[in-house]
């Protein structure tokens, strides 16, 4: 049982490491593909790798150079689009290049010609400074390997690149060389020339550094996965056998079985015997008894003889009774036993008449592919099977084989079909796309428009809000206390660092009163405070005239009376129209409108002008 347990899982793993080495083989070829293919290149540099009329091109800086994997990034980021600039033999070959591009119209590309591209470097005392330094790893260009016929080329981009291991030490780093140098990070941020700092998330973009990492590192996974592979494959083979020798030690142990129950039927027969022998000798020793108490002398021997003949051969059968039922308790200690290791047996059995099944399942999905692939060799090549191993021998590695065969059908469906129009259709689209262009510029700069008048307009607001604030809460503070005979209020902003959507939180405290919220005011306190608020703001901003409606309506006359006087103070400045019911208040006005019905649904406007009531009483 533990031997196959260990068999299958075992096989589980052994079909886990085919998945993965599977799928590590998948990936390898599709990356080899498109590194071959140089589809991460731009749609320029491609054109000009697929022409072999171009001469003296090379490869782009980033498949010309090797590094470890902990620098990758920091390399990456240190090129920027670099990675992706040709590097050619000669000036001239990158101006015919550029020609090329220019006639077909197959978009720009950058050229590092080897004649004319000069190295770049860190001075020697900038350089003994930071190797003493926290976080300095070393020069770019020390980091990566490559060819030394492009030692100008890298250099030219890495020579002058400092890598340290983080932005803090980045920075001491570049303070001390006068911030004279591009400095960039393990993880990609940059401090550049001048100081400025260039950093956040990387994204992940496909590039040719990448994906040669990806291979590297999917190429030494598959290694390691086939020597795992390997290694299953041997203790699958030695558990198999020690599996066979267990199933011919059942065999054995069946026909022992089969003799082991012979032998004990064959003793439990001689014990029947025994039984039937011992029966006999006791009624003969009875007979003999009474023989013996009635017989002669001579016969009283013989009797004895022959008792003492059938103790000793009671004895022996007794000794050798003992000796079959030990024999048949070891026998049947070994058939359970060898019983148990029969369930065993047949459980391992069980198992792989299982996996027998699953294999034959197996083998049908296979013959059911061969079937559809002889049908599809038949209908898309017109060809059978024996002609087509006769006539076309495989003379590659099977792998190299199919990966041209996919890439071979990429082309094609990259092809596509011949459109005849594609070139007006690109014409339309082109002007199309430049007129749109053109109109999501100007929107863009009438936005950037917008938004610069919107920021002025909100400082302005700012500006405006915070000075007449300031202005209200001081008058406010002078009003509430003149109303009320004392007591302090203040207006309090809720959000000061955001002052065009901030609150305003009123602050009352009537005189003689301790109170923690304004809620906790009197409906005529609350309304007492709101009209201070209200001539708080009038003394800020006079206006000629103000409607105001019943305003007073929860006040006692006492500060009906105050809100009066305060009023009268008014009275050369603003001009009032007051709704009101209070005949306090209309003691205040100079002239009183009301609305009469002398008869029944006709209504009529009376007024008085009080000050020729007083000239008349004078």
């Amino acid at each position: 049982l533990e031997l196959n347990n260990k068999k299958n899982k075992l096989n589980n793993e052994y079909e886990t490491a085919n998945k993965v080495q599977f799928d590590l083989k998948y990936k390898i070829d599709y990356i080899e593909r498109i590194i071959q293919n140089n589809e991460l290149y731009p749609s320029s540099i491609k054109n000009i790798m697929n022409n072999n009329r171009l001469t003296g091109k090379h490869d782009i800086i980033g498949s010309i150079i090797n590094m470890d994997d902990k620098y990758r990034t920091a390399i990456s980021t240190a090129l920027g689009s670099a990675v992706n600039y040709l590097v050619v033999d000669t000036s001239k070959d990158a101006k015919a290049m550029v020609n090329y591009l220019k006639e077909n119209k197959l978009g720009r590309a950058t050229f590092f010609p080897i004649d004319a591209i000069k190295a770049r470097n860190i001075d020697e005392i900038s350089i003994s400074k930071i190797k003493r330094m926290d976080g300095f790893i070393d020069i770019a260009s020390s980091l990566v390997t490559y060819n030394s016929i492009y030692d100008n080329i890298i250099k030219n981009q890495l020579g002058n690149v400092i890598i340290a291991d983080n932005l803090d030490n980045a920075n001491t780093i570049s303070k001390n060389l006068m911030n004279r140098y591009k400095i960039v990070t393990l993880d990609g941020q940059i401090v550049n020339i001048g100081g400025s700092i260039t950093g956040g998330s990387i994204t992940q973009s496909r590039n040719i550094l990448k994906e040669k990492y990806e291979l590297d590192l999917n190429k030494l996974k598959y290694k390691d996965t086939t020597t795992n592979i390997n290694s299953l494959d041997k203790e699958l083979k030695d558990i198999n056998k020690k599996i066979n020798n267990i199933e011919e030690l059942k065999i054995s142990n069946k026909n022992k079985i089969i003799e082991l129950k012979e032998s004990i039927n064959h003793i439990n027969n001689k014990l029947e015997d025994y039984n039937i022998d011992k029966y006999n000798i006791n009624n003969e020793l009875k007979d003999l008894a009474a023989i013996y108490n009635n017989g002669t002398e001579s016969e009283l021997e013989n009797m004895m003889t022959m008792y003492y003949s059938a103790i000793e051969n009671k004895d022996n059968i007794k000794t050798e009774t003992e000796k079959l039922i030990a024999q048949k308790h070891e026998l049947e200690t070994s058939i359970n036993e060898i019983e148990e290791t029969s369930k065993k047996d047949n459980y391992y059995i069980n198992n792989k008449e299982k996996t027998l099944k699953e294999l034959e399942i197996k083998l049908n999905t296979m013959n059911i592919k061969m079937d559809n692939l002889l049908i599809s060799l038949g209908e898309e090549y017109n060809i059978t099977y024996e002609r087509a191993r006769e006539k076309y021998k495989l003379e590659i590695d099977e792998s190299i084989a199919r990966s041209k065969v996919r890439e071979l059908k990429d082309n094609i469906k990259e092809i596509g079909p011949v459109n005849i129009e594609a070139i007006e259709e690109y014409d339309k689209v082109k002007s199309r796309y430049e007129f749109l262009n053109s109109q999501k510029k100007d929107l863009k700069e009438a936005e950037d428009t917008l938004l610069e008048i919107i920021k002025e307009m909100d400082d302005i607001m700012k500006e405006k809000f915070i000075s007449t604030f300031e202005a209200i809460r001081i008058e406010f503070k002078k009003v509430f206390k003149e109303m009320f005979h004392g007591g302090t209020a203040e207006l309090v902003l809720t959000d000061p660092d955001n002052l065009l959507e901030t609150g305003i939180e009123i602050q009352a405290v009537p005189s003689g009163k301790n109170l923690k919220s304004i809620s906790l005011l009197s409906g005529g306190e609350k309304t007492f405070t709101a009209i201070s608020l209200l001539f708080a703001i009038l003394n800020v901003r006079p206006v000629p005239f103000c409607l105001l409606d019943e305003v007073e309506a929860a006040l006692d006359d006492a500060n009906v009376e105050s809100f009066g006087n305060y009023l009268y103070k008014y009275r050369d400045k603003t001009q009032f129209i007051l709704i009101t019911h209070k005949k306090k208040t209309m003691e205040f006005a100079d002239i009183l409108y009301g609305i009469t019905m002398q008869e029944s649904g006709v209504s009529k406007l009376v007024s008085v002008k009080l000050e020729d009531i007083e000239k008349n009483n004078n």
